[in-house]
């Protein structure tokens, strides 16, 4: 459920956005993004061409550990063999990142986050220190059939397969791009770069009819079966 937010809009929303006319509500106790002032139209461009979405809804915890200890941990949770590096598997709504062999991000709505990471058993658990870093990144979705040829024209890895995970080299402020789905990709950026790089796919995006998009038409759109995806 979201509610009209009091909170200053600067205090999560990259100024990007708030330029494009978002109109900001409360979700869990987080400013998010609900809308640009027609959530039908919202969902026709992404359903037709490429929607871009500010991500303020979720959040990120992050996981280091020895590799071992990771491997088992996310073969009790996946089953075996372990997540790849360099793959993701998503888990209810819950994405769970191997960037490397010791360093695992879950990304999802704040509330499936809120009581910690789910993943380990007794000892495992335990020597599985986190910690929330969900303030310093930001979280795009890129959301359409013309999602790859946004990411493309952007210089951004787009030939992934489905739960595959690219870097930009060029750009260490890209953390990662996700491929969630054939016409759905996240993006993790470092906050600070974050209107830098909203930037960077608007402009790539507005030969393709990208737009703005809120958190209220991709709520609408996952429920029809992710159309969108």
């Amino acid at each position: 459920m979201t509610t009209p937010s009091r909170q200053p809009a600067e205090a999560t929303v990259p100024e990007t956005c708030i330029a494009a006319g978002a109109v900001l509500h409360d979700r869990d106790g987080h400013v998010v993004v609900a809308h640009y002032g027609s959530v039908p139209g919202e969902i026709a461009v992404c359903m037709k061409s490429v929607g871009l979405a500010d991500h303020s809804d979720y959040g990120v915890l992050e996981l280091r550990g020895d590799r071992a200890l990771l491997d088992r941990a996310l073969i009790d949770r996946f089953g075996d063999p372990p997540l790849a590096i360099g793959s993701a598997r998503r888990l209810r709504s819950v994405w769970y990142l191997r960037l490397d062999a010791r360093h695992i991000l879950l990304v999802g709505p704040h509330a499936a986050l809120a009581s910690g990471p789910a993943i380990g058993r007794g000892r495992d658990r335990s020597d599985l220190p986190h910690r929330d870093i969900g303030a310093s990144l930001a979280i795009l979705g890129i959301i359409g059939p013309r999602a790859g040829r946004l990411l493309a024209k952007a210089d951004l890895p787009a030939e992934l397969a489905i739960g595959a995970i690219g870097a930009d080299t060029g750009d260490p402020s890209v953390v990662a791009i996700l491929r969630e789905s054939p016409r759905r990709y996240l993006a993790l950026v470092r906050a600070d770069a974050a209107d830098a790089f909203w930037t960077r796919l608007v402009t790539a995006g507005e030969p393709l009819g990208a737009a703005f998009v809120g958190c209220e038409a991709l709520s609408l759109l996952n429920a029809s079966s992710g159309a969108a995806g």
